[in-house]
């Protein structure tokens, strides 16, 4: 419609909702353009079009990641601002041949409408499956945000303009969900997100085993109303995808356990998801879900030595039965990156990965992990940075960054970036920890005591008390970094901590012997 086509036009001109440049909005009666006009004085033909972009502005992030790398833009950006002036009259109107925009879309979580609130982790099971579904349609004109961004709107009273403003995206899809019995009832509808225009909403009421069906409608729905071209069969949404409903529901159990984010939680994600494989054992994607399952608990809780090879059998299980499955590879990627350390391999998975899908915001991190590890740090600064983008209201994404600043020794950047993390998550301790480290390195005595108080009182693993404690051995605080190893040591006990940062922290202390004695054994734990 008219809206549509006038927001499409302001995304390509560049034109804020704060400042109209080229069209402002008259109120009940339509649209003006205001952008001063001047004769073109030479033939328009003498001069190639420039192709239009008009990819959403990203959100806030914190700083700049790699600002060297921008120096040698600035002759390509003067000529092309050259042409621009030139070529006023053809900016307004890309040419033909122009490269198809890339939209970006948000999913907000779908409501509950059951009455019953144990059917929530249906509803959300659903919002995540219409996230991964969209996010491998047409990746190059389409990119989505992951549901770690979302899920905080989840009953907002904020309007479809801040939502889209706040996630950087142009348009968002909403709806609600309804179960009973065998049959399901699904609301949704595409709004444009700075108009708050609505494109189109539908409703689906149908038999429960059709509910893939209706996800994969909505998808379509949504390309044709875009004018987005589908991919061929081979790497898009199955056609005919199969239901197993008691092993759906169980992966749904589990997704929802997963995203709850405790030991108890992703312990009944492990359980659920080996329940639906029970009950539908050619499914990847629950092969893919489990995995991922296993992956969560081992930074945390379990030593990769005991649940990796769990973890690896079901990501090369899942690869097995669907290689255009980019979540399979994602997880098989950390595999091979954390456990097998197998660099090579590693790399093809998540390039495999980003083939299929580059709106997989933990594609993006892991392969910034693979290049990290590979001290290639602006190429993975740069993967955070798509990272942010599609999800650009999560912590991990911005720890990932936090760890890559330090490790390349930005410790600036590293300040910079850690106090705008701790912004967004007050009461996250691993970026605190981070914060002290960085001011240590820097000599910064009063300011790592100041990080490392509020590390410590927030700390809620072992691996960040082992890393403050380094923090304060290095300002010579040696007595209360002993002791913050010693509690962290005996948590342990319980509670997975990386040895390599318990390392670090004898390092730090001058104890040389132990130093070697943790990364030992970390070594045949398989550390991450």
């Amino acid at each position: 419609n008219l809206a549509r086509h006038i927001f499409n036009l302001r995304q390509v001109l560049g034109d804020t909702p704060d400042g109209r440049k080229y069209i402002e909005t008259i109120p009940k009666r339509g649209y003006r353009f205001v952008a001063a006009v001047h004769e073109d004085q030479e033939p328009a033909a003498a001069h190639p079009a420039v192709p239009q972009t008009s990819e959403p502005a990203p959100p806030a992030v914190p700083a700049p990641l790699v600002q060297k790398r921008n120096f040698w833009l600035w002759p390509i950006t003067l000529s092309v601002l050259a042409a621009a002036g030139i070529l006023i009259g053809r900016h307004f109107w890309p040419p033909r041949n122009a490269p198809p925009q890339k939209a970006m879309l948000a999913v907000l979580p779908f409501v509950n409408f059951s009455g019953d609130a144990h059917e929530d982790y249906f509803a959300d099971g659903l919002t995540e499956e219409m996230i991964a579904q969209l996010g491998q349609l047409q990746p190059a004109q389409l990119g989505v945000i992951a549901r770690t961004s979302t899920v905080r709107y989840k009953g907002t009273k904020e309007t479809a303009a801040q939502i889209a403003r706040e996630l950087g995206v142009g348009y968002l899809l909403e709806g609600s969900v309804r179960r009973g019995g065998d049959r399901v009832r699904v609301t949704a509808q595409l709004i444009q997100g700075a108009e708050q225009t609505h494109l189109w909403a539908e409703t689906y009421e149908r038999p429960l085993t059709d509910v893939l069906s209706i996800q994969r409608e909505i998808a379509e729905k949504i390309t044709h109303s875009l004018s987005i071209q589908l991919l061929s069969a081979a790497t898009s949404v199955s056609a005919n995808p199969h239901l197993n409903l008691e092993s759906y529901d169980r992966y749904l159990l589990g997704l929802h356990a997963l995203g709850e984010g405790t030991r108890e939680s992703e312990t009944r994600a492990i359980q659920y998801f080996q329940e639906a494989i029970a009950k539908d054992p050619k499914d990847a994607r629950l092969y893919a879900a489990l995995a991922g399952a296993y992956d969560a608990v081992t930074p945390y809780y379990s030593p990769p030595a005991e649940v990796m090879p769990k973890a690896k059998q079901a990501a090369l299980r899942a690869v097995e039965l669907d290689p255009n499955l980019a979540s399979a590879h994602v997880r098989l990627g950390y595999v091979r990156l954390f456990f097998d350390w197998d660099w090579s391999a590693a790399e093809l998975e998540y390039r495999r990965a980003l083939e299929i899908n580059p709106s997989l915001p933990e594609a993006q991190l892991g392969y910034a992990n693979y290049l990290g590890t590979l001290g290639r740090f602006d190429e993975a600064l740069s993967r955070v940075q798509q990272a942010y983008l599609l999800d650009p209201l999560a912590l991990e994404s911005r720890e990932e960054a936090l760890w890559i600043y330090y490790f390349s020794g930005r410790m600036p950047e590293t300040v910079e970036q850690a106090r705008k993390t701790i912004e967004l998550e007050p009461a996250a301790s691993l970026p605190y920890a981070i914060l002290a480290m960085a001011y240590a390195q820097m000599g910064q005595r009063a300011e790592t005591l100041g990080a490392a108080e509020n590390a410590v009182r927030l700390a809620d693993r072992p691996s960040v008390m082992a890393t403050t404690a380094a923090a304060l051995a290095r300002i010579g605080q040696k007595h209360e970094a002993k002791q913050l190893l010693s509690k962290a040591l005996e948590q342990a006990k319980e509670r997975y901590v990386c040895r390599f940062l318990v390392a670090d922290a004898y390092v730090e202390l001058g104890d040389t012997e132990k130093a070697l004695e943790s990364l030992e054994q970390g070594f045949l734990e398989r550390s991450t």
